[in-house]
């Protein structure tokens, strides 16, 4: 037997709802019962969901009318500092508004606006669109993101410090040499 879903993968239970074989990745065990994807996905939007799915901390994965376990609800770090990064490695894919921190003026209210939504709403959107194996999983991985924007965040005041004592010194040395002394509006004629 092959997956209705998946032709080139071998079948291992079928769906309660449908009957349609499914494979390991399509199918959702809640309680004693097997379901497709597409059978849980219908059952959450009518809001036909079964009793005994709240206790379960597998159901990661299923779209945005999974319910979210409790224990992940909370601020994301990871996608607060890291947004579009974060975003692609969690399958949240709305992150990408953030590249229009590029836009000159007001790419930077975009980027903060986008910043404090994926903060709020993170942990509920990467545990909705990515399977998670657990909760513990999802909180490692995330504890992980956390980190990695973290250390951005420190990489990146280092390097503004450095640069600003570069240029110091610069100007010092400038002057020292006797150069003129408005250089910087020399080089950028806009200042």
């Amino acid at each position: 037997m092959k997956c209705a879903i998946h032709t080139d993968r071998d079948a291992v239970a079928a769906c309660c709802n449908c009957d349609r074989f499914v494979c390991p990745e399509c199918k959702v065990s809640i309680g004693s019962r097997e379901y497709c994807n597409t059978c849980l996905q219908s059952r959450l939007k009518t809001g036909a969901w079964p009793e005994q799915h709240a206790a379960s901390s597998y159901n990661s994965g299923m779209g945005p009318y999974t319910p979210v376990p409790a224990e992940i609800k909370g601020w994301n770090w990871g996608g607060f500092l890291t947004t579009w990064i974060w975003g692609i490695g969690n399958n949240v894919w709305i992150s990408l508004i953030a590249l229009l921190g590029f836009i000159p003026w007001i790419g930077w209210i975009i980027e903060l606006i986008m910043r404090i939504i994926l903060g709020i709403h993170g942990n509920e959107w990467a545990w909705q669109r990515k399977k998670w194996e657990s909760i513990e999983h999802f909180k490692k991985t995330q504890r992980n993101w956390m980190w990695w924007g973290v250390s951005l965040l420190i990489a990146y005041i280092i390097f503004a410090i450095a640069l600003g004592v570069l240029m110091y010194s610069l100007y010092k040395i400038w002057g020292a040499m006797g150069l003129d002394k408005n250089l910087w509006g020399n080089m950028m004629p806009w200042l």
